[in-house]
């Protein structure tokens, strides 16, 4: 006795859901869902909250009306019902073995960075770096994946100096990597908007000093902003620092101070797009923060400091890099084999090394974060949609010089307008299985099935109307002794 560990697959693209009864399936215009009774082919009426839908046969059916705007191809008899609405296998509540559904995530950018302390640069010693990029982006490019070694050659000491400030290093190091001619298209400087400058607007009332302060407020997206109330006045405060410069925040931004009677407020001056954020630590362990670009590092602005392992003024940095390859994109992807739609972020990794080419183990802390795509990408839904269509025998003309043409004669062109290929999209699945009680041969018992239903991220009213429908099959389910549930969470 065996189970088929895989499942027949069907895909349906939602432009609406019909919720009323007796609609016939004839009736449903293109892209419109319904659940359908058995007994009577016509939809039944989706309940509310945990309200089970009225089928009376013990088979229920997803159906959806037809894309296709003619019933035959070329009024051939032989190449007809093309209408007919797209239809699942028989939904026996008993064995409906799953009900979920993904998330619309956007996409993300890797990113990178790499900090050093105040005493990981000694005069006299060159420090490296090494930059991997990998990923189908760089073996698109390059048929293998690319890296990059960059050095901190040319950083000169003073008399006397015992160790090079941090900043001034890394941002040579991330100069010469970034304009490496295999890491430059797919490695680039954070942007992070941190904050440089601010001017105290309102002292507020009960503050007393402290260090590493939160804020609220700011851009959307913003955060991670904190201060130093370094000095107050009655309660007031009277001067800050930044203790932390943050992300993402725009000039005039107006912040407030948490604590005290949470009414003293700031506001942004001069934000930075760059990515080397400077750290400088006194005798009391209290941080005061800056940021500047690589090239600021390079070309006077940044002042760098000739003893930045003082005790009393310890000066570390790091540089934040992100995944920045775009492809070449011709409109939509065409469905030639040689053709491509990136489904893949670019992946980068940074690290210290010694002048052996080692790891450095007791210097330089590197950490990264993956990048994701959006989930679920136009372009893979057509392809799902295609197969799906595929397996119901509907034409779908490819590789050839005339494939265009031929789409359009056998309205295949009207699949391709069904999905809108620059958008993303939420998927909704149902799983059940179909048992074969007669099996002489005990392979497999069960034949199973997935539905995937693709709704549009920006279409909430479709999305609320899909998941009605889904409750409701799980209602019935349950309401049948399958106890099952429409499964969600935060991370797909």
């Amino acid at each position: 006795m065996a189970y088929f560990n895989h499942a027949f697959n069907k895909t349906f693209v939602v432009s609406s859901v019909e919720e009323n009864a007796n609609i016939a399936t004839s009736a449903l215009t293109a892209g419109q869902l319904a659940l359908v009774d058995g007994s009577d082919w016509e939809s039944v009426a989706l309940q509310a909250g945990a309200g089970v839908p009225t089928i009376v046969d013990n088979l229920g059916y997803i159906v959806q009306g037809s894309f296709y705007s003619k019933d035959s191809i070329g009024n051939n008899p032989g190449h007809g019902g093309y209408k007919e609405s797209v239809k699942s296998k028989g939904l026996n509540p008993r064995y409906i073995t799953k009900l979920w559904s993904t998330n619309c995530l956007t996409a993300s950018q890797a990113t990178a960075s790499l900090s050093l302390a105040s005493d990981c640069a000694p005069c006299g010693k060159t420090q490296f770096m090494r930059i991997d990029v990998k990923g189908s982006p760089a073996l698109r490019f390059l048929n293998h994946n690319a890296y990059a070694i960059a050095d901190s050659a040319n950083v000169c000491c003073i008399d006397g100096q015992e160790y090079i400030d941090p900043a001034l290093v890394l941002g040579a190091m991330a100069k010469m990597a970034l304009g490496d001619p295999l890491i430059k298209p797919f490695v680039a400087e954070a942007a992070l908007n941190g904050v440089a400058t601010a001017t105290l607007s309102a002292g507020g009332t009960g503050y007393a000093v402290a260090s590493d302060v939160a804020t609220t407020g700011g851009a959307s997206g913003s955060s991670g902003l904190k201060v130093n109330i370094d000095t107050i006045n009655a309660g007031a405060v009277a001067t800050f620092s930044i203790a932390n410069v943050g992300s993402g925040y725009a000039a005039a931004d107006v912040i407030t101070i948490s604590g005290g009677g949470a009414d003293a407020t700031f506001i942004v001056d001069t934000v930075s797009a760059g990515g080397v954020v400077v750290s400088v630590t006194d005798a009391a362990g209290e941080v005061v923060q800056s940021i500047y670009t690589i090239a600021q590092t390079q070309d006077g602005t940044y002042t760098p400091s000739t003893t930045p392992n003082a005790a009393g003024a310890k000066v570390s940095a790091v540089v934040n890099l992100v995944g920045a390859y775009v492809d070449t994109v011709f409109g939509n992807c065409s469905f030639s084999p040689n053709d491509h739609f990136n489904a893949e972020p670019v992946e980068i990794i940074v690290s210290q090394l010694d002048e052996t080419g080692n790891p450095c183990n007791d210097c330089g802390v590197a950490s990264r974060t993956p990048g994701s795509m959006q989930q679920t990408q136009g372009e893979e839904v057509i392809r799902e949609l295609i197969m799906s269509e595929r397996y119901r025998q509907s034409p779908f003309n490819t590789g050839n010089a005339d494939s265009s043409r031929i789409r359009e004669i056998e309205m295949s062109s009207e699949i391709l307008a069904a999905v809108d290929r620059s958008a993303t999209y939420r998927a909704y699945y149902v799983q059940h299985s179909v048992p074969r009680f007669n099996n002489p041969t005990g392979v497999f018992d069960n034949d199973q099935y997935q539905y995937k239903i693709y709704v549009k991220c920006d279409d909430a009213a479709g999305q609320t109307a899909v998941l009605k429908l889904l409750t409701n099959i799980a209602n019935w389910a349950s309401d049948n002794g399958n106890k099952i549930s429409v499964e969600t969470n935060a991370y797909w």
